[in-house]
């Protein structure tokens, strides 16, 4: 029972889960930067007693009632649906890589080789309960994804969350799932940037200036999204292709033999890890030029940290040892995340 249940754990591949976390964070963190900038002053309620147009009228955003509370319900939500849409992607994969017969040999345990042991492979579970493990958690994101719809009031973001599911069914699932054909990263780098990151700051905009007199208070920013936002989804979409392009060259030889051409096969492994090593670089040098650009110019020394993971990571590539390569591009994505998130909040301080 005890190994069933590990067995499950590592089925969740919680080294994965970094990925879902980290845009939510930074699309919460764009939101607080461009709730200061646009409704950073909100006009005070009348039952304050004072004038609309004292100078004493006006409050920080955070202070209209109910705001701080709808800023956080909403990032909660977010972080449920990408959590929850994460782990049936990853159910999903092993059902579909383990009926498909490329997980052929990784029924084992492979714990020293970093490869977390499959479920359908394994045999240990029948492949209907991986597909139903999968189907669970998908339903629970669509009942988040509703209920961020419903806060924000912005119903046609459910289309999003479809598009969302089919992309992680189709990654490994299908007849011609994607993920096969080496276009697994530039999936990631929509859905794990772009769409995470800016649906996260779009959403919690909207939900928090739903209590506003006048609607928003900069026309301007209406979208619900500005520049660093998507500056920052653009990085955060990288870090996770990076994630992704370390377990890629783990498997490069397995996926080889069985047929599964992702990009780190059709470039061959000396290749893919000189990529991945460029993209390393790469990924800190727009980060430091991100954090500056918020908070300028303290935002280089909250980068800092950054360096020792970047490192590591690009170490652990070059020998070969992706356990800790995977754990270090993990951090990576979850550092530049706390980077996002103390730099836009030192901005947002500095602007009263």
């Amino acid at each position: 029972m005890m190994r069933h249940g590990r067995l499950w754990v590592e089925g969740l591949r919680p080294r994965t889960l970094p990925a879902s976390v980290a845009p939510v964070a930074v699309g919460a963190a764009a939101a607080w930067r461009l709730l200061t900038d646009m409704g950073s002053r909100v006009v005070a309620p009348p039952a304050t007693g004072r004038s609309a147009d004292s100078a004493d009228a006006v409050l920080a955003w955070s202070a209209w009632p109910g705001a701080t509370f709808r800023f956080f319900g909403a990032m909660v939500l977010c972080l449920a649906v990408a959590l929850f849409l994460q782990i049936a992607v990853n159910f999903a994969n092993d059902y579909s890589d383990g009926i498909r017969g490329t997980d052929g040999d990784r029924g084992g345990d492979e714990s020293r080789s970093g490869k977390p042991q499959r479920l359908t492979a394994s045999g240990l579970v029948e492949p209907q309960s991986v597909l139903l493990a999968a189907g669970v958690a998908a339903a629970v994101a669509c009942v988040c994804g509703l209920a961020v719809a419903a806060v924000s009031h912005q119903y046609w973001i459910v289309l999003v969350g479809v598009c969302c599911l089919l992309a992680g069914w189709f990654y490994t699932g299908g007849s011609h799932p994607y993920g096969y054909a080496g276009w697994g990263e530039w999936f990631v780098f929509l859905f794990f940037g772009l769409v995470a990151t800016l649906g996260t700051q779009f959403v919690i905009v909207h939900t928090v200036m739903i209590g506003h007199p006048s609607g928003f208070p900069d026309p301007g920013h209406a979208l619900g999204v500005d520049w660093a936002g998507l500056l920052a989804a653009a990085c955060s979409g990288w870090y996770a292709v990076l994630v992704l392009m370390v377990n890629n060259l783990r498997d490069v030889a397995e996926d080889e033999m069985s047929g599964k051409r992702t990009l780190a096969v059709r470039l061959g492994a000396s290749r893919a890890r000189a990529l991945l090593q460029f993209g390393t670089v790469g990924g800190a040098v727009a980060t430091l030029a991100l954090a500056v650009t918020l908070w300028t110019p303290w935002g280089a020394l909250i980068w800092l940290p950054l360096v020792p993971a970047s490192v590591s990571t690009m170490r652990a590539v070059h020998a070969g040892d992706f356990p800790r390569s995977l754990g270090a591009a993990g951090r990576q994505l979850l550092l530049f995340a706390v980077v996002m998130v103390i730099s836009a909040g030192c901005a947002a301080i500095a602007a009263f």
